[in-house]
């Protein structure tokens, strides 16, 4: 029995990720194939057939390893792999399948991974490379206007507001920002502090800035002269 478990020849299936529609997307791999004799006749019957993804070609430890109780029928078996131990492994690199049946050593050579075409949409999602994307999760660049149909919603945390920054023709930045008296601020580099900047606007009950302010009395102070002009004639 070990002597033909050794020459068994792995006819390669299909490899792909298996993107059911659950609450969150599970991390398995359908994998499918067939098991075959050296006279290419094909094995029926249960076998212990155990799984493993490696970083190389050959030699190395395993990154990840599971055990299936698969029966073939007519050769065909189908694993569910991660199905039994999750699969906590990035697949953002170039891995290797090892395939292993029985305890009579991991055939050769090993299985290198590729994307289908489902995956390789995934990664460039309608045409788009990921690298054109926003993340939440990092500090992201990207190119090109943002049109927005809703609000903009910035949200600061306990250590600082949050702040918009906006760039002029000679590359000087402005931080646009909301300091925590309701004071509308900008300042022209890094500020040191949330009350490091130019009040533009507050919101404090019958208070208006001295930078709004004084536009307004000249505004008021002209129409108060053209209505006496007026009145005299």
């Amino acid at each position: 029995m070990k002597k033909l478990l050794l020459i068994l020849l792995v006819i390669i299936g299909v490899i792909s990720f298996v993107t059911l529609t659950y609450a969150a997307v599970p991390r398995v791999i359908n994998y499918q194939g067939k098991f075959t004799d050296k006279s290419n006749n094909p094995l029926d019957g249960n076998y212990l057939v155990t799984f493993r993804f490696y970083e190389v070609a050959s030699e190395g430890e395993p990154l990840w390893e599971e055990g299936h109780i698969l029966t073939l029928k007519s050769g065909m078996f189908n694993a569910l792999l991660g199905s039994i131990k999750p699969l906590d492994i990035d697949f953002d690199r170039d891995l290797w399948l090892g395939i292993e049946v029985a305890s009579d050593g991991e055939m050769s050579p090993r299985i290198k991974l590729a994307s289908s075409a489902y995956a390789l949409n995934a990664q460039a999602i309608d045409m788009l490379d990921s690298s054109q994307l926003m993340r939440n999760d990092i500090d992201s660049v990207m190119s090109g206007s943002l049109t927005l149909r809703k609000d903009l919603i910035l949200k600061g945390d306990i250590a600082e507001p949050s702040r918009i920054v906006l760039t002029d023709a000679n590359g000087r930045e402005y931080y646009l920002w909301m300091d925590n008296s309701g004071n509308l601020r900008i300042k022209q580099g890094l500020p040191s502090s949330g009350k490091d900047g130019a009040i533009l606007a507050t919101e404090k009950p019958n208070s208006i800035s001295s930078s709004i302010r004084t536009p307004l009395l000249l505004l008021v102070g002209i129409g108060v002269i053209f209505y006496l002009l007026k009145k005299k004639k």
